[in-house]
């Protein structure tokens, strides 16, 4: 988030948060506290979104679920108010993340997908990367391997492209070693091989704390898939050794419940035992449930292994009475999963509500009332614009000023009523042309009088236009007993058509255009005068 229109504060706090968010701490969540403060104050969604959503972050870490929730309900309404879909991504990935760490998969995916949706919708690769990661590592823990790399394979690509960025090269190595995984599970030893030296390539193999047991993880499985026991073993040594690292389950279980099935795999049981009294601490610390009973039942397999019997019942036993409270906290999340939806949902009418009343209040403003074509303001806007474009493209421009003949002896004779409903038809052609071609605007320039723009045409296409609009109008066969050149309706039409000079204005186009309005209404009406002006050389066609 860009900072630099805000006050000294709060590009200070905004710095400190920076500064602080590696550690996560009491000093970090403050700044969080004290810039979601100032949002407040100012009734920011901006700052609110942001800061709502770091604490959220940290809330996380710390697996402090109701303030996680009330954090990530905050952070995402004002983020769909300031239009932060970044953050927004985020968001919904942090609360997948929160579901799945509690065994709740179904709503994890939900966020996880609903993550995704924002990140097509508004492309934000970097972002949809993380999600498409951990998607791919929920299907993992699913054993589906083949659509764990679908999803990998799509994180790998966009991490790839911020492999110079600290989290990006970190995030791309985990992607790697994650598909590196998946391939060893496939038996495609190769494969993982391959993935080895990517990851060394990025210089990510030495990383502390979790990073460290992702990877160190990977290269113990592959040694042992090559036969290579003492290496396997020496790796196996250093992640027990760096498990005092680690001070949270939150974001990790994955990675250290793999390490204790390779350990169970391998029939390591004496590491077993050394490592098991550190997880339970991390498991109650957690107050998670579902990463208790994942940890009871490695046990139970542990002391069924070993023939420890009444270990092994005592562990099964307490898995029972967990499973319990893990079906009430289901409840729980799904519960607060769906109320989350519902207010996002009044939220969202409520944003659609004010987006439509927008859009309404900008057609009246843009709009003629009377024909629904751009009326004056929107016209001198889009004329600016396409003069600017058709200058420095060097290509032709037109401009036709066109009005109805006799128009005040049609509403003398015929009623004002009529009139409108005259101008009401002709403005129906004009919005058919302008459906048919993006090159080409109407608007109503006042009263009988329209404008028509036409972007890159030659003379021979404005002219075929020119005619069209011409005999369009008096298919219409509105009679006008007060014109002296038709018993029905007809129009006058002036056109100034070449490529705009660097010296020369938009005035000079409209003033051309209306010279060769007065040309045909002075000669002949029910015509059609063009002027292609180039280098001071005029040229009218009168048709």
């Amino acid at each position: 988030m860009d900072f630099t229109n805000y006050g000294k504060e709060v590009q200070e706090l905004a710095e400190e948060m920076h500064r602080l968010r590696l550690r996560k701490d009491g000093s970090y969540m403050e700044s969080c506290r004290k810039l979601a403060e100032r949002g407040k104050e100012a009734d920011d969604p901006r700052l609110l979104g942001f800061a709502y959503y770091y604490l959220a972050e940290s809330y996380l870490c710390l697996n402090d679920h109701h303030n996680l929730v009330l954090s990530l309900a905050e952070s995402i309404v004002n983020q769909q108010k300031a239009s932060q879909w970044d953050l927004l991504i985020r968001s919904h990935n942090v609360m997948g993340v929160d579901a799945y760490n509690r065994g709740n998969t179904t709503v994890a995916l939900d966020q996880y997908i609903t993550a995704l949706s924002y990140g097509e919708k508004y492309n934000f690769p970097y972002e949809t990367a993380l999600v498409n990661c951990n998607i791919g590592r929920l299907y993992m823990g699913f054993g589906e391997y083949s659509s764990a790399i679908r999803y990998l394979e799509k994180a790998r690509d966009s991490f790839y492209d911020y492999r110079e960025d600290f989290f990006g090269r970190g995030n791309l190595a985990n992607a790697y070693a994650s598909l590196g995984r998946c391939s060893l599970f496939q038996n495609k030893l190769e494969e993982a091989v391959e993935y080895e030296e990517k990851i060394r390539g990025l210089g990510k193999e030495e990383e502390d704390g979790i990073d460290f047991f992702i990877s160190q993880g990977l290269f113990a499985r592959i040694r042992h898939q090559q036969g290579k026991g003492q290496e396997r073993d020496r790796y196996i040594e250093d992640m027990i050794q760096k498990l005092d690292e680690i001070k949270s389950f939150t974001g990790s279980h994955e990675e250290l419940f793999d390490f204790l099935d390779f350990l169970l795999e391998i029939g390591k049981y004496q590491e077993l035992h050394q490592v098991f009294p550190k997880l339970e601490i991390m498991a109650e610390d957690s107050g998670i449930t579902h990463l208790k009973m994942e940890l009871m039942r490695r046990q139970a397999e542990y002391y069924r292994a070993v023939q420890d019997r009444e270990n092994y019942l005592e562990v099964c036993a307490r898995l029972y009475e967990e499973g319990q409270v893990l079906r009430e906290e289901n409840v729980g999340v799904l519960h607060w999963s769906t109320e989350l939806r519902l207010n996002l949902e009044k939220a969202r009418k409520k944003e659609r509500k004010l987006l439509k009343e927008t859009r309404i209040l900008k057609e009246r403003s843009e709009k003629d009332a009377l024909t629904g074509l751009a009326n004056r303001y929107k016209l001198n806007d889009y004329a600016e614009k396409v003069f600017e474009k058709a200058k420095e493209n060097r290509e032709m421009l037109s401009i036709e000023i066109f009005d109805v003949d006799y128009f005040k002896q049609f509403n003398d004779t015929y009623g004002h009523q009529a009139g409108d409903r005259c101008l009401e038809q002709i403005g129906r052609i004009l919005d058919g042309f302008m459906q048919q071609d993006e090159d080409v605007f109407c608007a109503r320039y006042g009263g009988d009088e329209f404008i028509i723009i036409c972007y890159g045409k030659s003379d021979e296409e404005v002219l075929a236009l020119a005619q069209k609009l011409r005999q369009g109008i008096l298919d219409l066969k509105l009679e006008n007993q007060g014109s002296q050149v038709s018993e029905y309706v007809t129009v006058s039409q002036g056109i100034r058509n070449s490529v705009p000079a660097y010296q020369s204005r938009m005035w000079d186009f409209l003033y051309g255009a209306d010279g060769a309005l007065y040309n045909v209404k002075k000669k002949k009406k029910n015509g059609i005068c063009l002027i292609n002006r180039n280098e001071d050389n005029a040229e009218s066609v009168i048709v």
